[in-house]
């Protein structure tokens, strides 16, 4: 198959050789790939600059860690010890946890945020926020604005979510997530 000998230019559309970078009826530059190719280039380089480039720390995989002498079969490693430890379970009712961070969201940070705690009370609300996350909230005073809200992320737990209804009495174990509108309580499992 034979390549075509002419290409119509950019502008005013008159047949012009096929390697012409100049229209010899209007005079403009036909522009090639060259130019599009070296933009996507400098693109991808400022980009690829901009998310990486960060030293890794000195304590990554292989390099320049410290190797413990006299390591017998017998001693536990340290994360064979952190995954034996029980997680201490912190018994709270959902008014008592919301009364708190309602009196002090910062001291209900220190207290509570990121620690393991047992909620027994009555189901308030059962639903699913703005990214389709599964909750449930504590029943609480009349009128109330803000709650307890409990996320479920297994499926299993979710299923018995689904079983539920509003009035319902539950007991679960969760994380305290913090205050943000109500008091979050994340993975939550049913007990």
């Amino acid at each position: 198959m034979e390549t075509p000998k002419t290409k119509k230019c950019k502008f005013c559309q008159s047949d012009i050789p096929q390697k012409a970078s100049v229209c010899p009826q209007c005079g403009k530059k036909q522009g090639g790939k060259a130019k599009w190719i070296i933009g996507v280039i400098v693109v991808l380089l400022i980009f690829s600059a901009l998310a990486g480039g960060g030293e890794k720390p000195a304590s990554s995989a292989g390099e320049n860690t410290p190797v413990a002498e006299n390591n017998t079969a017998t001693e536990p490693s340290q994360t064979e010890a952190e995954e034996t430890t029980p997680v201490e379970i912190m018994e709270i009712s959902p008014a008592e946890l919301l009364a708190s961070y309602e009196a002090n969201e910062v001291k209900g940070d220190s207290l509570y945020e990121g620690k393991t705690m047992r909620l027994s009370g009555t189901v308030g609300s059962i639903g699913k926020d703005i990214v389709e996350e599964v909750y449930i909230t504590f029943a609480g005073e009349d009128f109330a604005i803000t709650s307890v809200q409990c996320y479920f992320s297994d499926e299993a737990q979710i299923e018995k979510v689904m079983e539920l209804q509003e009035g319902d009495a539950i007991t679960l174990v969760g994380v305290c997530d913090g205050k943000f509108g109500n008091v979050l309580i994340k993975d939550c499992v049913f007990e």
